[in-house]
């Protein structure tokens, strides 16, 4: 008791404020008269703990008028959210170069739904254990969801502007949040549009394949949560003045909640990240465990090359949802950042989200039916700096109903053909363990030359000849390869290229696999209609070595991707040993360096199955786009 109370003290010293009295929970009520205020609150839970929330009205507020309701929650900011972090107060976003070199958070969640303060009242939530709130923080909790269910059930609708409908939106962490909110049922809760998703924590994002990911797990959870936790949401709940319509003891209770938060050493997910094979905490912490839980209009968006959260989840969630539920997705090339509400993304896309909402929340038609449907756009690049496709397919499924899944076979001769090898060929062979690849759209394309393309010894690659028209693919892929190798675990990356005529390189998609961790359930697999599996559902459970210098087959799921292969072009497929950076992914090697060896012949056909669709279905597809301008598509030209 005595450290506490020191700590207590200490708190209380360095921020100005006396933590003397009882916590109070204020509901955090908006009267009329203070309608555009944005008040900051705390909501108590049915265990006690203390949300800090924020409230927006709309702005065009009419006193006396209920309004629906917009929902985000997440463990950046919420519950402090103003327009700005701390570090935008302070006026830090103005300092050159200090971005670059920490994680300061400058804008706040209100940035996403800005797009909805016209119509709606948009309520922030701070995670518990986050920010201003207090209890346990455990990422990802079930608890954490059952806490957004009770405001949405339990204290929204007992407000006076609030007509009692909700809608959750949300990207990256609180996308996540959100889609586990919905999974909890809420009775309030009429449509959901999220983005930024991870489907399965373990097959999407730490273990892709088995290979440990040790860059942005650890990036995130050691450095940039808490950064945008201390300086998006603590911070500024217990240093920014006092509102003149915030609960009256905001910045105290904000203190007494810091002295609340706990957190369980045992579900930190450093610790837990250590562990290479799937298990419990990663299951319960993953939205498909529960995706058949969903019972409201689902609004999914994704970007193939998304550094942070991944390419993964999107697709396989909203394959994944009930039948019956409307649902729809969005697809495009381009980054973290391309499929968001916020101004930075695709215009198209926050559009789409906002008619979701105007639909399934407000009761406007915004002209979407009971069944699924898909947008898939094209070559999405700035025009005068607004993210603008390049062309747009529709479909009411996913995988789209134009798909022809086709076999590419991987031949001895380093060509990649449809027809299938009728008699033995050479083998080919790389050496597995080095680690000179550098894949980053961040880098440019001026950056890794000769490193990352020059042909050697440590990399395979296999190419069609020059395309004769115009050739498009889009959804997932599935590489089968057989290989023998010297050692008894080997890692494999396998990535699709575009190689131009003019000698660039495009880097479209890639998939990885831990050979020890091949071993897949077939019932839980991903098939095609002819029942091809085109996303393995790798067990990971008990790794198993392969012998030495014998073939074994092994099935790697590459990522989706949409992209349209000109005339002239050659489709490409590399494979190496994973790189040792791949964005923000950064692969630690758990397998002995060897030599891999390729087989081509019947019976051991090498092949990378793609999804081809009709370039013809492809609506307002633009003339070919140059090297690099495609949003977070990394193009080399002429490597050499």
């Amino acid at each position: 008791m005595g450290a506490f109370s020191r700590w207590r003290r200490g708190l209380a010293a360095a921020t100005g404020l006396v933590l003397a009295g009882p916590l109070v929970a204020v509901a955090g009520v908006v009267r009329p008269e203070t309608a555009a205020a944005a008040p900051t609150g705390y909501v108590k839970v049915s265990d006690g703990t203390s949300i800090a929330v924020n409230v927006r009205m709309p702005t065009n507020y009419v006193a006396g008028q209920k309004y629906p309701t917009i929902f985000e929650m997440s463990g950046y900011d919420g519950g402090s959210a103003s327009g700005g972090t701390l570090a935008k107060d302070l006026g830090l976003n103005k300092i050159p170069g200090l971005g670059a070199l920490l994680p300061v958070p400058i804008d706040d969640s209100r940035q996403l739904t800005d797009l909805f303060n016209g119509e709606y009242v948009t309520v922030h939530a701070s995670v518990r254990g986050t920010g201003c709130s207090s209890g346990e923080f455990d990422l990802f909790s079930w608890r954490s969801a059952l806490d957004g269910k009770e405001l949405i059930d339990n204290w929204i609708p007992t407000q006076p502007w609030s007509n009692g409908d909700v809608g959750i939106v949300g990207h990256s962490y609180g996308g996540i949040t959100g889609f586990m909110i919905a999974e909890t049922q809420p009775t309030h809760l009429k449509a959901a549009s999220l983005s930024g998703l991870i489907d399965d924590l373990y097959r999407a994002l730490v273990y892709p394949g088995g290979v440990s990911n040790y860059g942005f797990p650890l990036l995130w959870t050691g450095g940039i949560r808490p950064a945008y936790d201390l300086l998006g949401g603590l911070l500024p709940g217990l240093v920014r003045p006092q509102g003149p319509f915030d609960d009256p003891n905001r910045q105290l209770n904000c203190g007494l909640n810091v002295l609340d938060k706990s957190r369980t050493i045992v579900n930190d997910p450093l610790i837990r990240g250590l562990s290479d094979t799937d298990n419990e905490w990663y299951r319960a912490r993953s939205l498909i465990t529960n995706v058949d839980k969903i019972n409201v209009p689902m609004h999914i968006t994704g970007a193939y090359q998304d550094e942070q959260t991944g390419p993964r989840g999107q697709a396989h969630l909203f394959e994944k949802l009930p039948v019956g539920v409307p649902k729809r997705l969005v697809l495009t090339n381009g980054d973290h950042n391309t499929e968001s509400t916020a101004p930075y993304g695709v215009p198209e896309i926050r559009a789409d989200r906002k008619a979701w909402f105007d639909q399934w929340v407000r009761g406007v038609p915004g002209g979407f039916g009971s069944d699924p449907s898909v947008t898939v756009f094209f070559e999405t690049h700035k025009v005068i700096g607004t993210l603008t496709p390049n062309g747009r397919l529709d479909s009411t499924e996913f995988p789209l109903t134009q798909t022809e899944f086709t076999d590419w076979y991987l031949h001895g001769d380093g060509s990649l053909t449809t027809e299938p090898p009728v008699e033995a060929e050479p083998d080919r062979w790389y050496v597995s363990g080095t680690k000179r690849q550098f894949w980053s759209y961040q880098a440019g394309g001026s950056v890794g030359p000769p490193i990352t393309t020059a042909e050697g010894p440590d990399e395979l690659s296999w190419q069609t000849d020059p395309l004769a028209e115009d050739t498009a693919i889009a959804g997932p892929i599935a590489a089968t390869l057989w290989a023998k190798s010297t050692v008894s675990d080997t890692e494999f990356f396998v990535e699709v290229t575009d190689e131009g005529p003019d000698g660039s390189r495009t880097y479209l998609q890639r998939g990885v696999l831990r050979a020890s961790h091949r071993v897949y359930d077939q019932a839980k697999s991903d098939k095609t209609a002819d029942g091809r599996i085109y996303r393995p559902h790798l067990t990971h459970v008990n790794p198993s070595q392969v012998p030495p210098n014998t073939p074994v087959e092994y099935l790697i799921e590459v990522w989706p991707v949409g992209h349209v292969f000109r005339a002239g072009h050659r489709i490409a497929v590399k494979v190496h040993a994973p790189p040792l950076v791949d964005s923000y992914y950064v692969y630690v090697p758990r397998t002995l360096p060897g030599v891999n060896t390729m087989i081509s012949g019947p019976g051991t056909e090498s092949r990378i199955m793609l999804p081809m669709i009709p370039v013809s279905e492809i609506a307002g597809l633009g003339p070919p786009l140059p090297c690099g301008a495609q949003e977070a598509v990394r193009c080399i030209p002429n490597p050499g």
